[in-house]
């Protein structure tokens, strides 16, 4: 019995890829948390966020590179985290990228139990995304009842057509559901993207709510959106496990007028035909 030992088999349990290790590496009660979570994790709940990463990060491993008892029942431990990043992961669908990155432990031991009571765990979530290849940005604060920020992405075919109308979508995402909405979204693009008449997409997300701005040749093309994917969504959104509020509309534009200028001072004219897309 000895708070290293009991390191040794919260670490092998990362390492062996066995979620049931972790937890059981923890006293009864004890938790985990880090950056990504805002609350701490235990029981079944750890073991999913160590499966989900093990999912994404199936060669996932931890190299200490310092472990130092700071008494009897606490110590501190550095490490590097090495994987590839072939599944779902951080922020989206699988790069390919492999990342190493730097963290640190904050552990207290239950000597009773001969387990650990807490694990915090601290690293830098924006080398994380520069190491997958995605952007990490720094908004303003929020004017509370009046301006909210958030990030947007665009998604378009490239051509150059002026749409007949626009599809809206709203939904305000469940805590532990924005995973699943942002799954959803994508496996919906990529199933209409190469349907006749779709001409790109703009997705927004504002605190708990998503926002997706799609833009076709006409109202016709709408009908593509009816994809098994898309009423997939649908069901899991009325059996009230993805969000609290949904807002699905059609909008046709009353007045489209589109200025461009080639060189700086050189008054904007009206294009027609569009030579670019519209989004």
């Amino acid at each position: 019995m000895s708070l290293m030992d009991a390191l040794a088999r919260y670490f092998s349990g990362w390492n062996d890829h066995e979620p049931a290790a972790v937890v059981a590496a923890l006293a009864e009660g004890g938790t985990f948390e880090d950056p990504t979570a805002p609350d701490p994790r235990s029981g079944n709940t750890l073991a999913q966020y160590v499966s989900e990463l093990i999912t994404g990060f199936p060669d996932v491993h931890f190299d200490l590179t310092s472990v130092a008892a700071t008494s009897e029942t606490t110590a501190a431990v550095q490490w590097v985290m090495h994987g590839t990043n072939t599944g779902p992961g951080p922020g989206g669908p699988a790069t390919g990228r492999s990342i190493a990155i730097s963290g640190a432990d904050f552990i207290e031991y239950d000597p009773v139990a001969d387990r650990l009571s807490k694990v915090v765990g601290y690293f830098d979530t924006a080398a994380l995304l520069r190491q997958l290849g995605r952007q990490s940005h720094i908004s303003p604060a929020d004017v509370p009842g009046r301006v909210a920020f958030g990030l947007a992405s665009r998604v378009t075919t490239g051509e150059a057509v002026e749409p007949g109308c626009f599809t809206i979508t709203s939904i305000d995402v469940r805590d532990r559901s924005v995973e699943q909405v942002d799954d959803f979204a994508n496996r919906i693009v990529e199933g209409i993207a190469e349907q006749p008449g779709y001409l790109g997409s703009i997705f927004a997300t504002v605190g708990r709510r998503k926002y997706t701005f799609t833009a076709w040749r006409d109202t016709d093309a709408v009908q593509s959106l009816q994809t098994t994917v898309h009423r997939d969504a649908m069901r899991r959104f009325a059996s009230g496990n993805l969000g609290t509020r949904v807002m699905a509309s059609v909008w046709i534009p009353l007045r489209s007028n589109v200025r461009a200028s080639t060189r700086p001072g050189e008054r904007p004219v009206r294009q027609q035909p569009l030579a670019e897309p519209w989004l």
